[in-house]
C-alpha cells in the first residue's frame, strides 16, 4: 500500500471526496436539489471503499491519509456522514423532498451555526505546539482542531488517542533497544496501552506525562466503548482531553 503510485492515486480520491463534501453541504443549504454534486460525492466514496478491499489500510505509513481512509471506509468523522445519518440512509439520493432538505438544513446549522464556530475557534486557537514537535504531527493536530471547532467532538478525541500513539512511538525509536530496523518495525505494532506500560517500566518518561495520557487512553476508550465503567474522577470534557493531548506531546519532545 505504501508504493508511491498507490499514496498518490489514495491521496487524489480523498482531496476529491473532501472537495465535494463543501459543494455538498454548500448545495443543501441552497436548497440546490438538481446539483449533480449530491450523487458524484457518493461515487468517490463508494470508489474508494471498493479500492481499499485490496489493502490492508492499517499499515499506510501517512497517518492523516491513514485516518482519511478508516472514516470514509467506517462512514464516520466527516459532514457528508452525518447527513447521511440523518437522512437514515446509506447514500444521497438524486432528488430531496423540499420538507426533508429543510429539516436536514436545520439540523446542520444548529451543529455549525457562525456563532459555535467563532466560540469554539476562540476555545481552542491558542492551543498551539513548539516547533520541537515534528512537522507531520502538527499537520495531525491542526485536523483535531478542526474537528472540534466543527462539532466533531468524539472524532477530534478519539483522533487524539491516535496522535498519542503516534509520539510515544517516534519518541521511544530513540531509544537504543529500538536501534535495528526490525525493532522499529515491531514497535509499530503496538497499542497506546502497551507503549504506556512498557514505558513505565523502563521509567523512559516522566510519571505525570504518563498518568495524564492513561486518562486520556480511559477517556477517549469510555467514548468508544460507552458501556465500559469508568472511574468518574477521571472523567474529562472533549476540549481538555485535547489540551492534555497537546501538553503530552510538548513533554515528549521537549
Amino acid at each position: 500500500m505504501n508504493d508511491n503510485n498507490s499514496i498518490s492515486h489514495f491521496r487524489d480520491l480523498v482531496a476529491q471526496f473532501k472537495e465535494k463534501e463543501q459543494c455538498f453541504i454548500k448545495a443543501l443549504l441552497d436548497n440546490d436539489l438538481e446539483n449533480p454534486v449530491l450523487e458524484a460525492i457518493y461515487s468517490v466514496a463508494v470508489q474508494i471503499k471498493e479500492e481499499l478491499g485490496e489493502y490492508d489500510v492499517l499499515k499506510v505509513d501517512d497517518l492523516l491519509l491513514r485516518n482519511d481512509l478508516c472514516a470514509i471506509r467506517e462512514n464516520r468523522g466527516f459532514k457528508y456522514f452525518k447527513v447521511l445519518e440523518l437522512l437514515g440512509i446509506e447514500h444521497v439520493p438524486a432528488e430531496l423532498s423540499f420538507e426533508r432538505t429543510c429539516e436536514i438544513r436545520d439540523e446542520i446549522f444548529n451543529r455549525v451555526s457562525p456563532y459555535a464556530i467563532i466560540t469554539r475557534k476562540m476555545e481552542i486557537g491558542a492551543l498551539l505546539v513548539g516547533k520541537i514537535i515534528p512537522n507531520r504531527l502538527i499537520g495531525h493536530l491542526t485536523q483535531i482542531k478542526e474537528c472540534y471547532i466543527w462539532g466533531f467532538d468524539s472524532a477530534a478525541t478519539i483522533y487524539c488517542r491516535t496522535i498519542l500513539e503516534e509520539g510515544f512511538r517516534e519518541t521511544l525509536k530513540s531509544k537504543p533497544e529500538f536501534n535495528t530496523p526490525q525493532q522499529r518495525k515491531d514497535l509499530e505494532g503496538w497499542s497506546l496501552d502497551w507503549l504506556l506500560k512498557h514505558s513505565k517500566n523502563k521509567r523512559y518518561f516522566d510519571r505525570e506525562v504518563l498518568e495524564r495520557a492513561y486518562k486520556i487512553k480511559e477517556n477517549v476508550n469510555h467514548i468508544v466503548h460507552p458501556t465500559r465503567v469508568m472511574n468518574q474522577c477521571i472523567q474529562m470534557p472533549e476540549l481538555e482531553i485535547i489540551k492534555e493531548t497537546f501538553y503530552i506531546l510538548e513533554m515528549l519532545f521537549r
